[in-house]
This record gives C-alpha cells, structure tokens and sequence, in this order.
C-alpha cells in the first residue's frame, strides 16, 4: 500500500460499480497461507480475489463452524457469549426492537437471537446453514430454524417486518445480488438489520483482518452503497468498535448512491494504512486481553453453575429491564 500502487486487474468485479481495476492490500491469511485481498479504486471496498473456496453452500453446512470454534455444536460458554451478544445487538438497535414483530434471521447459529426475539413477544424464525448449529438451536429452544441455504427456505415472500443478518454479510461471494434476493421475504417499508466487521478498524492487527470465510471486507460508506444496490435505505448505520450497525429499509424506488463512494478508495486505503501502523501505540491494544479475560471468567462462572442453554438464556433476558419492559 505504498505512495504509487501498482494497480491489478481483479478476477472478481466491485460489486457497487462492477470494474475490476483494484490494489492488491494483503496476500496472506491471518493463518499465514496465500489469501490476496484487494481494494476496488473505483469505491473502496476489499474483497477476496479469487474466491478461495469454491463450494461456499459444502463449507458453510460442514465446515465452517469446526474451522472457526473447533466445535459442531456451541457449549454453554458459546451460548452465553451469543446470548450476551443478542442483546447488546437490541440495545444498539434502539426503537427498531419491539414486541408484535414478524422477524427472520439469517444465520441464525445457535439461535439465540430468535429465542430472545420470541421472548420479546414477536414471531420469530431463523435459517441456518450449519446443520449442528441449527440442529441445536430447536434441539434447545424449541424454536422454527430452517436447516439449510436461504435460497432453499420455504419461507413465504414479503412476510416479515424484520430481516437481521449478522456477522454474515461478509461470507457472502456476492452482497448486492444476495442483499437483493433476502429482501424478497421484507414486506415494503420493512427493516434489514445488518452487522458485519469494520475493515478499517484500527484495533485489530493488520495481519488478523484476513480470513479465507471473510469475502468482502466494508467500511461504512461501502456497506451502505452494497445495500443501496440491493434496493435498501439507509434508516441509521453505526460504527462501533470493531463492527459496523446498520438498519435498512426496503423501498420501491431506486436508492442513490451517495457521491462519498468516488473518493473511497484514497480515504480507505489511508484509514487501513494508518490503522496498520497506530495499532500497537492504541491504549486499547494492551487492555483487551484482560478485559477479554475477565469477560471469559464470567460466562464460564454463569454457563458452568447453568449449564442449560435456555436457562443461561433466561438468566441473560431477566436482568435486563429494559428490554423485558418492551414484552407485550
């Protein structure tokens, strides 16, 4: 990422402006092995180029979870964690959480976040391609999690109030196209809840950020272009630490791209080289591990005394007043 790039022809398009001239940002994954990352000139955005895997459908349903958590099915702790997870995701979503909702998450994992929603007083429903994981999930929470690819549910079209998509996008070969197709089942007017990582953050190694499962790597610009392309309006986006929030609604109407996409690629690739080279002058750079570990110490105290994965749900849902207000 020097001053005067040498500048590539990519396998794979932008998929906000669809050209193929790109810089070459990474070549290895966070594993050590060859994994090229690239940065579209044309709007910023990283993608993996080529596409390291071929089946994406094989891996997600068999592989995927064994290779990120070395588990098939999550342990209490990993219940905790995404039940923790679920609810702080409430919190940030704000006036968009509510009890009478129609509400479909897209990898769903473990479930956690449809049981917590049906908590809520809302009729929720999950998919899930991981066969463990959403074999757990109405194993464990009696909950409606379809076993398998999206584009195979049976879900019916513009019937849910509530998409949420979280920590997915970015797996995903082609965002736009995919964005497009799940918003099918939003009613008109309908929110698209979307998470995915910060590849600009600066709290992340440089050399952590590269995973052959992460296929697009946004920033806030290019992950509301993405949903843009795909017909959803920005309602609020966030940038948190280490991820990006947003809420989307579907419209009818075309929605513009916003000027800023044009200038991206400079601002991105200055933010990505600055981050590389703060990250060890960042206070928070030596405070999360302990952090991280005191946050361990207390999901392995509460999911070993629990151990039942709607019990440690429950517990999680009872201590926030908050949200328990809002169950009708």
């Amino acid at each position: 990422m020097g001053s005067e790039p040498e500048l590539i022809e990519a396998d794979r398009p932008c998929p906000i402006t669809g050209t193929y001239e790109c810089e070459v940002v990474a070549t290895k994954a966070r594993e050590g092995h060859p994994l090229r990352n690239v940065m579209a000139k044309a709007s910023g955005i990283v993608y993996v180029d080529p596409l390291p895997i071929e089946d994406l459908a094989g891996y997600y349903r068999d592989e995927y979870r064994k290779t990120y958590k070395s588990v098939v099915r999550p342990k209490p702790k990993h219940v905790y964690r995404a039940g923790y997870v679920a609810l702080e995701r409430m919190k940030h979503a704000g006036v968009e959480i509510k009890s009478g909702l129609r509400c479909l998450d897209i990898g769903a994992g473990g479930g956690e976040w449809v049981y917590l929603m049906n908590q809520l007083g809302n009729d929720s429903y999950g998919v899930e391609p991981n066969q463990g994981y959403g074999t757990f999930a109405r194993d464990s929470y009696d909950v409606d999690v379809f076993l398998g690819m999206y584009q195979d549910s049976v879900f019916e079209r513009e019937s849910f109030d509530l998409l949420t998509l979280f920590q997915v996008l970015e797996h995903l070969a082609e965002p736009v196209k995919d964005l497009k197709r799940m918003a099918e089942y939003l009613k008109p007017g309908g929110r698209f809840m979307i998470e995915v990582p910060d590849i600009l953050f600066p709290g992340m190694h440089f050399a952590h950020k590269w995973h052959d499962g992460h296929l697009f790597g946004f920033d806030a610009i290019t992950l509301e272009a993405v949903a843009a392309r795909a017909g959803l309006r920005k309602v609020s986006l966030e940038v948190m630490p280490g991820n990006l929030f947003g809420v989307f609604e579907k419209v009818e109407e075309e929605v513009p791209i916003r000027d800023s996409v044009a200038t991206n690629y400079e601002n991105a690739k200055k933010a990505l080289r600055e981050g590389k080279e703060s990250y060890w002058f960042l206070p928070d750079t030596y405070l999360k591990v302990p952090r991280r570990l005191r946050k361990r110490a207390k999901e392995n105290q509460v999911s070993s005394s629990l151990q039942e994965p709607r019990k440690i749900l429950d517990y999680l849902f009872d201590r926030n007043e908050k949200l328990k207000s809002l169950r009708s």
